[in-house]
């Protein structure tokens, strides 16, 4: 996919337009009203959930809500729905559910009791918890960026699962790992606008067996219409479900840095301290990832190219960076830019491009910093930096 959604200079002088946001799908999934519904916050035991992916700021723009959640997403978006199959949680039917991110609720889909979606994700057992089932709608996503949509989908996904794991861990939980059997989507209703990306459980494995669903779920459409782009489609369904289970470093301040996430769009570089910026670039780094730190402004390092906490590059590459990142004109007043290259182009390290790019946010709130996920860039440009494939950008700098 990478050279069917590479962004050239000609390609975006020729795409400079309006969009029309009156025609944009809706972001959020809705099941009929008739569905049994019960408010995640009267669940103690399901706080973890309510804090994977939740809304934050809310308010109108255009007599149209604008809502910001506890994860980035290109454009603000939101191509990811979340679905849970409970059992024996304390005070919950078991059932298969959607998480309804607006209203704060789960809709039960459909009661279990002897089956369940277990034999799908590689179980013969019953599994006493949660199973958390990530899709993508690609059509949300696509409506505005057409085939690079594919990158940012995965992108938005690897925040979404970094968001997963600190949130299980935070609460004193821990993840599974689960393999996902072909017929899963079929099973839970899907239709050919969605897709798993990924699924983990939340719990243990009971002694008890289990029975397949006989039948599939209600099938309720992702968005409100769709377009389909036959080749981001394919691409979408022929890439793996994501099952690696990431390590995150635990913050006490958890619920308020998730809760106040916010990506910039200025910064105020006197605010940010030299120890913070070493510190984001000792982050541990995926393997599959090369990461490449600008410093621009600090008050007593050298600006310039950083490998292994080292300058290893001297110089003022601002403007080089601005230019590559097409010229926002935001990103120069940030401290510091970070380029994350891959050994391969993949749906799996633009997944894990989206990890770590979650795990500097949540560093950033911590110490009272702010950042901006870029995925928009000349591709061919930042050959210059490096010969791996250039995925994301993430500028850095002091809170305004």
């Amino acid at each position: 996919m990478r050279e069917q959604t590479l962004l050239t200079r000609e390609w975006v002088a020729a795409k400079q337009s309006f969009l029309d946001w009156e025609s944009q799908p809706a972001s959020f999934k809705q099941y009929p009203p008739f569905c049994y519904r019960v408010a995640l916050n009267d669940h103690p035991s399901l706080k973890w959930l309510a804090q994977t992916r939740c809304i934050t700021d809310e308010h109108t723009i255009a007599q149209r809500p604008y809502r910001r959640l506890n994860v980035p997403s290109a454009g603000n978006l939101h191509p990811i729905e979340i679905y849970i199959q409970i059992r024996n949680v304390t005070g919950l039917l078991s059932g298969i559910y959607h998480l309804d991110v607006v209203h704060e609720e789960l809709v039960m889909i459909r009661e279990i009791a002897g089956e369940g979606i277990e034999p799908y994700v590689g179980m013969e057992k019953r599994f006493s918890g949660v199973i958390a089932i990530l899709t993508l709608v690609p059509f949300r996503s696509s409506w505005k960026y057409a085939l690079r949509a594919w990158r940012y989908l995965y992108l938005d996904l690897g925040h979404q699962i970094h968001a997963l794991c600190t949130s299980v861990r935070h609460f004193g939980f821990s993840l599974t790992k689960m393999s996902v059997n072909e017929r899963l989507s079929t099973i839970l209703g899907m239709g050919e606008d969605e897709v798993i990306g990924a699924v983990y459980g939340v719990g243990e494995m009971g002694e008890r067996s289990v029975k397949a669903l006989n039948s599939p779920l209600m099938r309720v459409q992702p968005t409100d219409y769709t377009e389909t782009i036959d080749a981001l489609m394919g691409a979408v369904k022929t890439a793996a479900v994501y099952t690696e289970i990431p390590e995150t470093l635990f913050y006490e301040d958890f619920l308020s840095i998730n809760r106040s996430r916010r990506s910039a769009r200025e910064f105020y570089p006197n605010g940010m301290s030299d120890t913070v910026m070493r510190e984001l670039m000792s982050i541990p780094v995926p393997d599959s990832l090369e990461i490449l730190p600008f410093i621009f402004q600090a008050h007593a390092m050298q600006p310039g190219l950083y490998r292994n906490g080292e300058c290893a590059v001297r110089g003022n590459f601002n403007s080089e960076i601005v230019h590559l990142l097409l010229d926002q004109r935001f990103i120069s007043g940030s401290n510091m830019v970070v380029l994350i290259h891959a050994e391969h182009f993949s749906a799996e390290t633009h997944i894990e491009a989206g990890i770590y790019a979650q795990e500097l946010y949540r560093t950033c709130e911590h110490h009272n910093a702010i950042c901006s996920g870029i995925g928009a860039f000349y591709d061919e440009e930042a050959s210059r930096w490096s010969n791996k494939p250039l995925l994301y950008a993430v500028a850095i700098g002091g809170k305004v």
